[in-house]
């Protein structure tokens, strides 16, 4: 997947550290992330995710939930596969929001 922003909002108050091959999905720019201190948010290992950021997910990240589709795919197929563009500029827009809202 190519880097990009994801959006979202932390409810939590537990600590996340990760080990062995469990890399994390992202860096955080603003908010807590996994633990507090290391910067890091959600979990990655194969192709198993886990995050904490809340707040309508998947629609408002809808790269990332393209990037979950062409993993279905390729590990069904054995090949890489491309989606058809749809129009995403409403999810891009409510994405964009999150991403200019002044904290």
């Amino acid at each position: 997947m190519k880097k990009k922003t994801l959006v979202g909002f932390e409810n939590h108050s537990g600590l996340t550290y990760l080990n062995g091959k469990t890399k994390p999905i992202s860096h955080v720019i603003i908010g807590k992330g996994n633990n507090g201190k290391d910067k890091t948010e959600g979990a990655r290992y194969k192709n198993v995710f886990g995050t904490y950021l809340h707040g309508s997910f998947l629609p408002k990240n809808p790269h990332f939930a393209d990037y979950l589709i062409e993993l279905a795919l390729q590990k069904k197929y054995g090949i890489e596969m491309e989606l058809e563009s749809l129009d995403d500029s409403l999810e891009y827009y409510a994405h964009v929001s999150v991403v200019e809202k002044p904290y």
